[in-house]
């Protein structure tokens, strides 16, 4: 017997290296200064997520922080 529930069933595929609820964070850091290595690198030390520093920019891009092809977007 199979139970319908309410919640979604789960995307197929490998999960975000950064989870939505961090990526506030990673907007956040970007703007007090901090590079795409140092956000990885706070990522990796201090919450236990292992993203390469190519994942922080395309967050940062896809959040629109980030101009595609040019980290250094005027503020």
């Amino acid at each position: 017997m199979v139970i319908p529930t309410e919640k979604h069933p789960r995307k197929p595929g490998r999960p975000k290296a950064i989870p939505e609820k961090y990526e506030p964070l990673v907007v956040e850091l970007y703007e007090q200064g901090y590079g795409f290595r140092a956000i990885a690198r706070i990522l990796r030390e201090e919450y236990g997520l292992n993203p390469d520093y190519t994942t922080v920019r395309r967050t940062l891009i896809r959040m629109g922080r980030v101009r595609k092809g040019n980290h250094a977007q005027e503020k």
